[in-house]
């Protein structure tokens, strides 16, 4: 083996050119990797990305595609820049390097571990079982918005609060379409899941916690984004799990559904702004 081969040069992206990569591409079409130590990752990470440490990429690389671009990222970007120069060595088509790592990314983050929202996941769902999954948790979701908008004093809150449940409504909507559309016209079949909401968080234990941080529409908007991002980090790693091909599109495709809400609730931070 020539071993100068292991540490190829590889590219980098900015923050803001991984941003503008990302953007135009689907979700599962690329890779996100982050390389960290799993404390670190659950501090905080890209949603969607596949933890990895660095000490163990040699013996995982099995667990990464060599035709799908991967970003690679650390803290600030030198073991990033190591496991890029060892992935392009070992025939990897598409690699970069997050310049500047987690810590000059200003977009939103997800936390937990690499378990965190799976209580209720197996990694072997079909497709039924992952619309009746994503379902609940779409309505645990409505229920916690309906359950602030209650509860808020102000008319301004409360319609913030009710136009967020209404996104929801529409998403669900969605899922029964679509499983009709598959089904010939046979109803899902809604299991419920008491008090989970997307992301996997339990409804009563965010509720204790959001509560006491909203003071204006700014806060209401981005706690409506840190859902968001903790959704689609979760679709994303049920997608990664997923043994059934149908289920992990379908996972990916909901993953795509929640970048897609992000980007609505940004253009309308933008505006209170």
């Amino acid at each position: 083996m020539n071993w100068k081969n292991l540490f190829k040069p590889s590219s980098s992206l900015t923050p803001a050119e991984a941003k503008n990569f990302m953007a135009g591409k689907e979700s599962g079409s690329y890779q996100l990797l982050d390389v960290r130590q799993p404390g670190e990752y659950e501090q905080g990470h890209l949603p969607g990305a596949r933890l990895i440490p660095l000490k163990e990429l040699p013996s995982r690389l099995g667990e990464l595609h060599k035709n799908k671009p991967v970003i690679v990222y650390c803290a600030v970007g030198g073991r990033s820049r190591a496991a890029a120069q060892l992935l392009s060595g070992r025939d990897f088509t598409e690699v970069y390097n997050l310049r500047g790592g987690i810590k000059a990314w200003d977009g939103g983050q997800a936390l937990g571990s690499e378990e965190t929202g799976l209580d209720f996941f197996t990694g072997k769902e079909n497709y039924d079982d992952g619309a009746t999954l994503a379902y609940a948790m779409e309505d645990g979701l409505q229920i916690f918005y309906r359950t602030l908008a209650e509860r808020a004093v102000d008319r301004e809150p409360q319609e913030l609060y009710l136009r967020l449940a209404g996104f929801e409504d529409r998403h669900k909507s969605r899922l029964m379409e679509e499983y009709r559309e598959r089904h010939q016209g046979r109803e899902l079949v809604v299991k419920e899941i008491p008090g989970i909401m997307e992301g996997g968080r339990r409804v009563a234990d965010f509720l204790k916690r959001a509560e006491a941080l909203i003071r204006n529409q700014r806060d209401i908007i981005e706690l409506a984004m840190t859902l968001e991002t903790q959704s689609l980090d979760l679709y994303s790693r049920m997608a990664q799990k997923s043994s059934d091909r149908e289920a992990k599109n379908f996972f990916l495709s909901m993953a795509d559904e929640e970048r897609s809400h992000l980007s609505l609730l940004s253009d309308e931070l933008d505006k209170l702004l």
